[in-house]
């Protein structure tokens, strides 16, 4: 996946052994790179990390029942070079005007590519919301599917407006959400190969 512009990887492992067993052959094999390695115990297991070059490594050990085998989270970062290039090109995806992004995310998985920005724009969810589906009808956008209005939790006002439309192999989900007087919008757009 790309996030924010830096290639990231994130795989579930297994491996034979205990949480210790795991954490004194990744800390061997960094030394024996000499990639300088960290750990850290938290309340949610244990954290181990190394720089090696141009990537960062993060291996999430959560706390363990079965003691003969542990899991846990590989994150890979590519922390120098150039941005990666995004398979969903920014001009393949019209963005709501007045945005600010907060984040952006691609990921990619076998035959389909997956883009989610989330975005903090001035003014109504429910404005926002149908101007940014005017703006995707006038480039050859269709409606794919509307969603009912939505409540957050607690309130009984509308706090939201969702919509899905479909372009060639392109689909784009989008959610705004009002919050203190501005919108909240996640835009999640598909890419069928």
């Amino acid at each position: 996946m790309i996030v924010n512009g830096v290639p990231t990887s994130v795989v579930g492992m297994q491996f034979d052994g205990t949480v210790d067993d795991v954490s004194k052959a990744f800390r061997e094999f960094w030394a024996a790179e000499n990639a300088p390695a960290k750990g850290r115990s938290t309340a949610s297991g244990l954290m181990l990390s190394a720089v090696d070059g141009d990537c960062f490594y993060l291996l999430s050990l959560p706390p363990q029942h079965d003691s003969a085998r542990t899991r846990g989270l590989m994150s890979v970062v590519r922390v120098g070079g150039d941005k990666a290039e995004h398979r969903i090109p920014d001009s393949a995806i019209p963005l709501p005007e007045e945005r600010k992004v907060l984040s952006d995310v691609e990921s990619r998985d076998g035959g389909q590519t997956g883009r989610t920005w989330l975005l903090d724009m001035p003014g109504e969810a429910r404005w926002n919301a149908q101007r940014y589906r005017n703006r995707l009808a006038l480039q050859g956008w269709v409606n794919a599917g509307r969603q009912p209005d939505y409540l957050s939790v607690g309130t009984r006002a509308m706090q939201g407006k969702a919509f899905a439309m479909q372009r060639g192999k392109d689909s784009v989900d989008a959610s705004f959400s009002d919050r203190d007087g501005r919108t909240f919008a996640v835009i999640n757009t598909t890419r069928n190969r």
